[in-house]
């Protein structure tokens, strides 16, 4: 688990439903660390990267990460834009469990999102919005949530590349999408280590 240590504007046990101002712009290297607690009685919850809070009309929804619990254990990731949902991608590796705690990592890509659950890669959501729109979190249904963390420490885009690059002159098939979170986490790490040598 990462330290909280490295995280900035953490929230401590908000209630849910939560709806908080993001502090600052969402770029390629912003990590957003949510921790909690699956209830047992818990049939989904919904993580929001949202444009605003409003009600009515609805605001827009970059990236909705929806575990559900009900029937088939699944992730349903979607996007809402002008009140209307897009196609819904269905993750079915659930990394979550009833009575259990979780951390959540959601990296932010200059292209996608990519979220890992308790240390292990779970999914890629390729972005049909500009994440730069996001400035609101809303947490939502039944789930117990012990802190909200972010790391603003941007990461350039050559460093992605060359990531991709190096993943590709490995010519390993391992996943690839497992290696480039790798780097990008070493990379993050740097940045840590860097801003703590400098305390």
């Amino acid at each position: 688990m990462m330290s909280l240590n490295n995280l900035q504007n953490v929230t401590y046990n908000p209630v849910i439903p939560y709806v908080g101002t993001i502090p600052e712009q969402l770029e390629p290297g912003t990590l957003i660390v949510i921790r909690g607690h699956v209830p047992s009685d818990s049939d989904r919850f919904q993580v929001d990267l949202q444009n605003g809070s409003s009600v009515k009309p609805r605001a827009d929804v970059v990236f909705h990460f929806n575990p559900r619990f009900k029937r088939s254990n699944c992730i349903v990731c979607n996007t809402l834009k002008n009140e209307r949902w897009g196609r819904e991608e269905i993750t079915y590796d659930m990394p979550f469990k009833k009575e259990k705690s979780f951390e959540i990592v959601i990296l932010v890509l200059e292209d996608k999102f990519q979220v890992a659950v308790n240390g292990k890669h779970v999914l890629l959501y390729a972005h049909r919005m500009r994440p730069e729109e996001v400035d609101t979190l809303g947490i939502y249904g039944k789930v117990h949530v012990h802190s909200v963390g972010y790391s603003f420490s941007s990461v350039s885009a050559s460093t992605s590349r060359l990531c991709d690059d190096a993943v590709s002159a490995s010519g390993a098939n391992v996943s690839k999408r497992h290696s480039r979170w790798q780097c990008w986490i070493m990379s993050l790490c740097s940045v840590f280590l860097d801003v703590s040598h400098s305390d």
